[in-house]
């Protein structure tokens, strides 16, 4: 990540030499265990960072059994402690939000820091994970059957609570300095929040396996689920350091240390020579405009198709579809939705058993980000020829989608429309303009297909949307 760590990082992190951020702490716990080992049996000796999470409650425990009278009950004394620990927490959580936005720090130092903090992350889940299944042994080597619930879902809390605090901090901190992150990296950070999202739900459903009173089932998961978020992190990690092979700082920052360059001494002191600032030499691309749309201006980005998928805005029309089913599609007939983003429309009609749906879509990673659910045809651009013809083609955002591109893309819509679609096609028309645009287009170009207006004002009544569908169905005659 660079030819040297900033020194206000490494002494943030505890990595300078002799400093073992917690390990204090975990021997502090261990002594109040009275040297059992129980802070950590079996995983590894206390080194930099190792359990903090715990080891702070247990030395705010220690400051507040000190410090209260002695009649107070342990209890008593316990939660103070434990607020004390949450509040310190939320203390070194702000300071790394503080420390990210700081304006001094160029992009390098701020990645840089980005990469520590979450190494940091992943070093405090290998922990978790490391104590959770040493422990975990020692009890099946005493003839147990492992740990018990409350146990097994400290652990699983614990993790949790770093990875919620981890979301938390670097969505801040990517939305504070979006110019540092290339097109590679925000591809990286969507996709490992998509993932970290699923992870967190997981949790909650293992969650749910207490109540319905299969214990045993929720330690087992534990395990798995600790280990799979440690494997995300690393992976993370090891994926970041390949992109900053190729990164590249914004163009003000290269300019600005160019000037400086060009300003220093031609001669200075060794020691100058080291504090000098240097421009960055990093290959790569600048970073691109964030754009919904491709280029073509009807294709969703990659980016956008991701951040849809991670918040799940994607619009299914559920009412529309239920609508579509009564009084629409065939039964058995094979349907396409050539309009499909990630395929969902095209899932709940195939969970319906009623007919046989097929998704396209005009994003040219769509294949990639939908996991093969759906095929990438461009019907818009070009002349599609499918292996097969269909029923019913439909495409419910058509006209948020080729809306705003003219006659010439309508024309192309519909000559493929017209060539796949043996009795009918569903679209969304739109009003206005866009209407007139759509329906003169299937006239001219598709003439073999015939608007059914009563179906039509029949499926936007039933759905409850003003911009309805516009149902066409093939002539007798073609």
């Amino acid at each position: 990540l660079g030819p040297s760590v900033p020194a206000s990082l490494v002494a943030y992190f505890g990595l300078a030499p002799g400093r073992r951020g917690g390990g204090a702490a975990v021997a502090a716990m261990a002594r109040l265990c009275g040297g059992s080992g129980a802070c950590g049996n079996g995983a590894t000796a206390p080194v930099q960072g190792a359990m903090v999470v715990t080891a702070t409650a247990v030395v705010m425990l220690i400051a507040a059994a000190a410090g209260q009278p002695a009649g107070e009950r342990p209890i008593c004394q316990l939660a103070d402690a434990l607020v004390g620990s949450v509040g310190a927490h939320l203390t070194e959580w702000d300071n790394q939000i503080e420390i990210g936005l700081n304006s001094t720090m160029n992009c390098s130092m701020f990645l840089e820091f980005v990469y520590l903090s979450r190494d940091r992350i992943r070093m405090q889940l290998e922990y978790v994970r490391g104590n959770f299944s040493a422990e975990d042994e020692l009890f099946r080597a005493r003839g147990e059957e492992g740990g018990s619930t409350t146990w097994a879902m400290t652990h699983m809390s614990t993790a949790a609570s770093l990875v919620s605090a981890h979301l938390h901090i670097h969505g801040v901190l990517a939305a504070a300095r979006p110019l540092c992150l290339s097109e590679n990296l925000q591809l990286l950070f969507l996709m490992s929040l998509r993932r970290l999202k699923t992870l967190l739900y997981t949790q909650l459903r293992h969650l749910w396996i207490i109540f319905q009173g299969t214990a045993e089932l929720f330690r087992q998961g534990a395990g798995r689920w600790l280990t799979e978020v440690v494997e995300l992190f690393e992976a993370d990690l090891r994926t970041m350091e390949t992109i900053m092979v190729s990164w590249q700082p914004p163009a003000e920052e290269e300019e600005e240390g160019a000037s400086r360059d060009a300003s220093a001494p031609a001669v200075a002191s060794e020691g100058q020579a080291e504090q000098a600032p240097k421009g960055s030499s990093r290959p790569g691309p600048p970073l691109p405009a964030f754009s919904t749309r491709e280029p073509d201006g009807v294709a969703l980005s990659t980016i956008e198709i991701l951040r849809r998928d991670t918040f799940e805005e994607w619009d299914s029309r559920k009412p529309l579809l239920r609508a579509l089913l009564r009084h629409v599609l065939p039964r058995d007939g094979h349907v396409a939705d050539v309009c499909a983003g990630s395929g969902q429309a095209a899932e709940f009609l195939n969970d319906t058993g009623l007919v046989t749906a097929y998704a396209f879509d005009p994003s040219s990673n769509i294949r990639l980000l939908s996991k093969g659910v759906v095929d990438h045809a461009r019907f818009h651009a070009e002349r599609v020829q499918l292996w097969r013809s269909f029923d019913m083609l439909l495409c419910m955002t058509a006209a948020a989608y080729y809306g705003g591109a003219g006659p010439e893309t309508w024309a192309k819509v519909w000559q493929n429309i017209d060539s796949h679609a043996t009795r009918g096609a569903v679209l969304s028309c739109g009003v206005g303009e866009v209407r007139q645009q759509a329906l003169a287009a299937a006239q001219e170009h598709a003439p073999g297909l015939q608007l059914d207006e009563v179906l039509s004002e029949r499926l936007a009544e039933a759905a409850g949307e003003k911009e309805g569908a516009c149902v066409f169905w093939r002539s007798m005659a073609s």
